[in-house]
Formats: C-alpha cells, structure tokens, sequence
C-alpha cells in the first residue's frame, strides 16, 4: 500500500496541525514497515523540525512550497498525486484538493468557524463561504472522515448531516517531552530569562477571541483580591491579527505588573512553563482537543478547563470545570486549587491517570487500520 500523507501544514512554529502531524508520522513509521509512505513537506522547514529529523526506508519526502491556505493547492497536489499514484491520500485538514479521484481521508479537527464565526471579525464573508464549502466538498468526497473528539464529530453530523459511520474519532497523542521534570534550577532560568520571579498559574494558547481570555483576565483580578502572596497570570500564545482586547483588559484591571504575555516560547522552555505552574487553565468557548490541557497533566499540574465542546471529553474527571461565560465561577475554581493541597494532588494523580489513553501510538494503530479499510474498500 502507498500513502501519501499532505505534511506541509507542519510549520517552523508548530501549530496544533503540525503536532497531530509530527506525531502521527513519527509513531506510523515506527509501527509500520511494510508500507510505503509519501510525504508532502514544506520547502524550507529548519533542520531542527521534527519531520527534518525523520528517516526511514519506507519514506519519501516530497517538498513543496505552498501557504497554509492557498487554493494554488487545487493545482499543485493533483499534479503530485497523479505523479506518484498512491493507494491512499490523507489531507489533515478541512480543504481536500480537488480534481483528483486518489481514494482519501480527511482530519477535521474543529469547525469553529462554522460553529462561531462571531469571534473572528478578521475573517472576511469570502473566505468564510470558502471554508465552508471545501469542508462540505471534503467531508462528501473523503472516504473516511477522521475527528480528535467525538464534540467534532458531532458537529459535522448536526451541521452536514454526514453519517455517523463515515467518521473515525481518534485522539490526539502526547509528546515525550511534556513531563515532570525536577531539575528546578534549570527551569528556574528558564522562567527568570522571560521575567519570571513569582507564582503563577498558566494560559497557553493563541490570543484569539474564543480563547476568552478576556474573562480570564477579569477572574484572575478576582484571584488576587483573595490572597495574600504574589501571583502572576501568563499567557503564552501570539496574537490574532490585529486583536489587542487582552491588553486592553489588563490595563483597564490595573494588571500591567501582575499578566505576563510572552508570543512564543520553544517546546523546552514550555516544559518549564508546565511544570513550574501553580496550574494550568483553559477557559476557551471552543476546542477541538486541548493540546495545553493533556500536556500540563503529564507534567503533574492540576487543569482547570471549560465546560463545552471537547474539553470535558478530554478531561474527563482529572480536572475541574467552569463555566466560561462567568469569572467568578473561574476564580472559585483557581481558589480552589490554589487554597487546597488535597484537592490539587488528587487532581494530579487522576490526570496522570486519564492521559494514559492519548498516546502517539493508539493515534497511529487507530489511523492505519482506516487506511487499509479504504484500501480494503478500493480492491473490491
């Protein structure tokens, strides 16, 4: 069996996208030795990326130069698949190219701009008609539809009315990167180079509008109004487009000394993050998994997330749940953890409990048994 997997969604700085990615690749290559596999590879991605640094007799790397969103790739990968004729091609994202007929599979991960397309002002009615039909022309012409929650799969059948047979959930894995680490000096450095010298509880995440990151702020003035020791709220995560509402919220609160906002770390200084944090919290409207929330669990931090789409399906009952739409209910609960040392340990032994069942390796066996149904499918 040939497959092609389209890997140029895997950027220099990594996305949720480029983490399903490298991780999927990584663990199918390991398991898998007897197929052959294709990859699509942005030109230009640093040695240091994690695809730079895969090898195996059964890889091909295919480079190509292609933005995120670009309808060149109607173009560009027909001409690809028709060169290499694979048994199988599998898109990570909603926007399959068309003018092929190579048997395919698609990774829908979240449809919030379908679902909210209230928080993302930037986006223009063209493009957001465009999302939309490219994922109704994906979800119709893929053979299998793969979800990382079952929230998003239920969000294709209420919105497409796609059948429920059509579509795989598989759940994200987890990096061997993120985990407890007890070199506190290091980490320590880590923290003091981004101006770090105090307690905090931890964000991570794009500053976009449905992170609602504005009623996270309101709740942490409410955090410190109830204690007596120095506490900072960070917020790791660049910003979208030209939305400055955070910042506008800290200084409205009077928090310029107290919210720390740093637009990148590496994946090594973010361990620190994980592991130096009172806790981590997730207050978002919408998620399709939760990378942050998984990745602080195995780091042995108590998570705190909302109380919709997948983030209950991801947390289960290793950690607590808000309300979004209120930051007192947000500050309750980070009082909670902060206030109660029992609490914050049962949290941590269930979370390392619940992250036994995301793991690089289940995402790779569960996603290679739909590329030889399809197979299967096509040979009969």
């Amino acid at each position: 069996m040939k497959i092609l997997i389209d890997a140029h969604l895997s950027e220099n700085k990594l996305t949720g996208i480029g983490r399903y990615l490298n991780g999927l690749i990584k663990a199918l290559l390991k398991q898998d030795k007897t197929n052959e596999y294709f990859l699509l590879v942005q030109e230009g991605i640093v040695q240091t990326h994690p695809l730079s640094q895969l090898h195996a007799p059964n890889l091909t790397k295919i480079p190509i130069s292609l933005a995120g969103l670009s309808f060149r790739q109607h173009v560009v990968i027909p001409q690809i698949l028709s060169k290499f004729k694979p048994d199988i091609y599998h898109h990570p994202h909603f926007d399959l190219p068309l003018f092929h007929n190579i048997p395919s599979v698609v990774t829908i991960h979240d449809l919030k701009y379908i679902r909210n397309p209230h928080f993302f002002p930037e986006l223009s009615w063209v493009k957001r008609w465009y999302m939309k039909q490219m994922l109704a022309n994906s979800i119709t012409r893929a053979q299998k539809v793969i979800t990382v929650s079952k929230n998003t799969k239920h969000d294709l059948i209420d919105l497409f009315n796609i059948s429920e047979e059509k579509i795989k959930v598989i759940y994200h894995g987890l990096e061997e990167r993120f985990r407890k680490k007890f070199d506190f000096n290091q980490m320590a450095q880590v923290l003091n180079k981004h101006g770090i010298f105090d307690k905090f509880i931890l964000f991570v995440g794009e500053r976009r509008p449905h992170k609602n990151i504005i009623n996270l702020i309101k709740a942490f003035k409410l955090v410190k109004s109830n204690l007596h020791y120095s506490l900072k709220l960070v917020i790791i995560g660049k910003n979208y487009a030209n939305y400055r509402d955070p910042e506008i919220e800290i200084a409205r609160q009077g928090l310029e000394g107290d919210v720390h906002i740093d637009d990148f770390v590496t994946d090594e200084e973010l361990v620190a993050f994980y592991n130096m944090t009172e806790l981590l919290i997730l207050p978002s409207y919408y998620e399709g998994f939760g990378f942050p929330l998984i990745e602080a669990m195995n780091c042995r931090v108590p998570v705190i997330a909302a109380n919709n789409t997948s983030m209950p399906e991801i947390v289960g009952d290793a950690g607590l749940l808000v309300n979004p739409e209120y930051p007192e209910d947000i500050a309750a609960k980070i009082l909670s953890i902060l206030k109660d040392n029992q609490l914050r340990e049962k949290l941590i032994l269930k979370g390392l409990k619940n992250i036994k069942k995301f793991t690089w390796e289940n995402t790779a066996s569960q996603t290679l048994q739909v590329y030889k149904q399809i197979y299967s499918d096509n040979e009969h």
